[in-house]
């Protein structure tokens, strides 16, 4: 099953909101110094997974990567 992934860079005020993020998609790196997390996500569920992070307190933006990633899943 092929699946069109998208990465996603969300800004944060603090460290801890990060924690909260994981719940949404596979964070590939988080950096707590400069407060951001980089994440990938299903690219069909895009928009409701964007709309969700932006409502969490402490979020400052969420930006779009430019280059998508095609991963192949076996179930």
């Amino acid at each position: 099953m092929n699946q069109k992934r998208i990465q996603l860079i969300v800004y944060t005020r603090k460290a801890g909101v990060q924690q909260k993020i994981n719940q949404y998609g596979h964070i590939v790196y988080m950096s707590k110094k400069m407060n951001y997390v980089c994440l990938y996500v299903n690219e069909q569920q895009k928009d409701s997974i964007i709309s969700r992070i932006k409502q969490i307190q402490g979020v400052q933006k969420v930006d779009i990567a430019p280059v998508a990633l095609n991963s192949v899943i076996d179930i």
